[in-house]
């Protein structure tokens, strides 16, 4: 119930889902996210953000995210929300010398 404390908070106002760019397309599927997010803004109404959290191919993630996010609001998931969600990628937190081969 820690999350609920939270967003009693006065200057809660979005919630951030991080999301692993490989598992965007299962989103639909994740109905009990949901529940407990409709759970969750019966208590404070917040934004919805999605954060792709991805080191490459966050064109690829980001797409197909937004299509799935289609499908969640097509299915009425997210119609508690007064937005749609928004989606928001991660930079990525390695350059590429972290993945150079020093011998």
């Amino acid at each position: 119930m820690e999350a609920f404390s939270t967003i009693r908070s006065p200057v809660f106002s979005e919630l951030v889902v991080i999301i692993p760019g490989y598992s965007v397309t299962y989103l639909p599927q994740k109905v009990a996210l949901f529940d407990t997010l409709r759970a969750m803004n019966k208590v404070r109404r917040f934004k919805l953000v999605f954060l792709i959290d991805t080191l490459d191919g966050h064109r690829w993630a980001r797409q197909a995210l937004a299509e799935a996010l289609k499908l969640v609001i097509a299915c009425g998931f997210v119609d508690f929300l007064d937005s749609p969600p928004t989606i928001r990628v991660a930079e990525d937190r390695y350059s590429e010398w972290d993945f150079l081969g020093f011998d």
